[in-house]
């Protein structure tokens, strides 16, 4: 084991929705260096959720086909022929009832007139332009528990929210929780068994290594295996883990990373088809219409959606400032109805059997997206409203914890 620190490292994450039967990953990963020519185009697709004779769209996965149906791919070479685009990918998204499309706006065509012109069309649903987001991390340069974790008495925010004594009553046990990030190191000796599925979403970097820096860490605050006699203890440690990949390094081994909206989408929609309790996204970026649809169908389904909150010198805010989600920070950001958490030098695990202290309202979330699990687990009832409500005074929940009165 070895315990590295980092300075000043700061993470880049870009985030687009988007949507496919034959996807060329490649072009969906492209970031546009001037304007963004790619166009997000939804329509209703009758066919989805329904029982169709031959139809398996039920089932898709990352790789391969997306099981549209064949009305839904004629529908959307109509489109791409009418207006003179290039269709890039195509996925139904099961849980709005609609069809996704990604298309590439050629040149000379002008890309804001395209968009009014598209919806005007009483074939299109929504029509918008793929946006960038950020994932909201900043590495940095007690009392021992009653765990046999070396590294535990480094762990300030884990003993200042005295989860040891939490653990006592509840550790997250049956409790879902879809981590939504860039890749986990499934290997690593405090994640081993501990992350019950994983998927990729996105784009593999060369390398072809699946075990990148800001999943595993944000996986690591949330569910570190805890009295295993090496590194770190979770928040929620038997909440059972969900580990979407829809974010990909810059470089290989770089703790920048990237995600388009096609990526996004697809695990945000497998997280709610996967009957996830609570979702955790530590990210943050501009308005986005489709996210924003998702997320909203995950609220009306009572899945607990926890979002990073942006620093003050950050850009963004969406998904935190949608009504219903969980905003988190770790103090200073401008939002002021935010669930303030631990997110300043947070030992947390890294790839390759490494550990490290990181800072920023990334690690705050999972923080708080491993107390609701341990909120949940003790109150099946409860909902986000009521979890927002005993998140905000994490002192009298402790208290009215130790005393049996919390309900």
């Amino acid at each position: 084991m070895r315990l590295i620190r980092l300075v000043a490292l700061f993470i880049v994450t870009t985030i687009s929705l988007a949507c496919t039967n034959q996807t060329d990953y490649s072009r969906l990963g492209d970031s546009a260096t001037t304007q963004e020519r790619r166009l997000l185009v939804t329509f209703v697709d009758r066919t989805i959720n329904r029982d169709l004779p031959g139809s398996s769209q039920d089932q898709y996965r990352v790789r391969g086909s997306y099981n549209n149906s064949a009305w839904s791919e004629h529908v959307a070479q109509q489109l791409a022929d009418k207006y003179r685009l290039q269709l890039i990918a195509q996925w139904p998204v099961t849980e709005l009832g609609v069809n996704c499309v990604v298309y590439e706006v050629p040149e000379p065509l002008v890309v804001n007139q395209l968009i009014s012109t598209l919806q005007g069309d009483h074939d299109v649903s929504s029509v918008q332009l793929m946006q960038s987001f950020q994932a909201l991390s900043e590495p940095t340069a007690t009392t021992q528990a009653a765990y046999s974790d070396p590294y535990l008495p480094l762990q300030t925010a884990f003993n200042a929210l005295s989860i040891a004594e939490w653990h006592k009553k509840a550790t997250g046990h049956g409790i879902k929780i879809a981590l939504i990030d860039t890749g986990v190191d499934l290997n690593h000796p405090d994640l081993k068994g501990q992350i019950n599925y994983s998927e990729n979403m996105a784009p593999e970097p060369s390398d072809h290594n699946l075990a990148d820096k800001h999943g595993t860490a944000v996986a690591g605050v949330l569910s570190a295996r805890p009295n295993n006699g090496i590194g770190i203890a979770g928040i929620a440690p038997e909440a059972e883990i969900l580990a979407f990949r829809a974010c990909w390094p810059d470089q290989p081994s770089s703790l920048a990373a990237r995600c388009n909206s096609f990526t996004l989408a697809l695990a945000l929609n497998q997280a709610i088809r996967m009957h996830s309790q609570i979702i955790n996204l530590s990210l943050s970026g501009p308005e986005d219409p489709l996210l924003k649809m998702l997320i909203e169908k995950a609220l009306a389904k009572g899945i607990i959606v926890i979002a990073a909150v942006p620093g003050k010198n950050q850009a963004g805010g969406f998904p935190a400032n949608i009504p219903g989600v969980l905003a988190v920070g770790q103090g200073g950001e401008a939002d002021q109805n935010q669930i303030v958490a631990p997110g300043r030098d947070i030992l947390t695990t890294l790839p390759h059997e490494s550990y490290d202290f990181m800072s920023g309202s990334s690690f705050a979330t999972p923080h708080v997206a491993g107390m609701a699990a341990l909120l949940l687990q003790m109150h099946p009832d409860w909902q986000a409203a009521e979890i927002k409500q005993q998140l905000r005074h994490p002192e009298s929940m402790l208290s009215a914890l130790l005393n049996g009165q919390t309900h």
